[in-house]
């Protein structure tokens, strides 16, 4: 059972707070750090105080925070294989222990629906008559990966991280035939999540990158990938999200897109843009 599956059979016979929903996304999104913090720490990384987090245990059926942290840590603990990341607090080298902790998240990443997922975007890419990308913050840089390589590879990519106006009026132009994919990490701002709904009625594929099933953007999506996000440091790691980037690259990786890479680099060869050339 997954974190977010085990929170949703408890929160059947009620709806959380606002607040509360910010501590449960915190435990899906970071069930290594939940798993052995204390309130205080839990409250400080979700931006709430130290009683929203008792009461949402409460809420839970718990009596409080250890309690539901003793449960959390036994569902942290069967889902990880033994010796695949330090399972302890602080490791005396975070380096390596963040190292392990991506090769975790790139595990959890490649799951059956999500390699569906990551196919269908791609042939949504392939067929589409041009894809736009849109992002904010942390989402930026998969963002630009996916539209520089991607139209290295031969299709009409384009990207779109300015301001909510100028992405309103890249949206605005998409019409059936088209594919949206939205790459959004942490918190969902509600341009991203107008945006996307704006697209699906224009007609577009949607393709969703996020790290939550249970995103508003999943209402709205054709396609979902699930990107874990889980880091040992304060905020999120985007290795996850640039490896469905990559996967979505590498099912673009046909003769075509070998064609168009030869064609750039020839190009590129004959501007003398690179200074390793002989």
């Amino acid at each position: 059972m997954t974190i977010e599956s085990w929170l949703a059979e408890r929160t059947t016979n009620g709806v959380l707070g606002p607040q509360a929903e910010r501590v449960a996304h915190l435990l899906v999104r970071m069930p290594q750090f939940a798993s052995y913090s204390s309130a205080r720490e839990i409250a400080e990384r979700a931006g709430v105080n130290v009683s929203t987090v008792v009461r949402m245990a409460q809420q839970l059926g718990f009596d409080g925070w250890p309690q539901l942290r003793e449960e959390l840590r036994a569902l942290y603990l069967a889902s990880v294989s033994s010796g695949d990341i330090s399972l302890g607090p602080a490791a005396a080298d975070p380096a390596a222990q963040m190292l392990r902790q991506d090769a975790h998240n790139i595990t959890a990443l490649t799951t059956p629906d999500n390699l569906a997922a990551i196919r269908a975007t791609a042939q949504a890419i392939k067929t589409a008559r041009r894809t736009l990308i849109i992002s904010s913050g942390s989402g930026a840089g998969p963002a630009q990966i996916l539209s520089y390589l991607g139209t290295i590879a031969g299709h009409d990519v384009q990207v779109s991280l300015d301001s909510a106006t100028s992405q309103a009026v890249h949206v605005a132009r998409l019409r059936e035939g088209d594919c949206l994919v939205t790459i959004n990490v942490w918190r969902l701002t509600r341009t991203l999540r107008g945006l996307t709904r704006l697209a699906r009625q224009r007609g577009a594929t949607i393709s969703v990158l996020t790290d939550l099933r249970s995103s508003p953007l999943a209402e709205d999506a054709d396609h979902l990938v699930i990107t874990p996000i889980e880091a040992t440091h304060p905020g999120p790691s985007l290795t996850g999200v640039v490896a469905a980037v990559q996967a979505i690259l590498s099912e673009l990786a046909d003769d075509d897109a070998l064609r168009s890479s030869g064609d750039i680099q020839q190009l590129w060869q004959e501007l003398d843009l690179m200074d390793d050339q002989p």
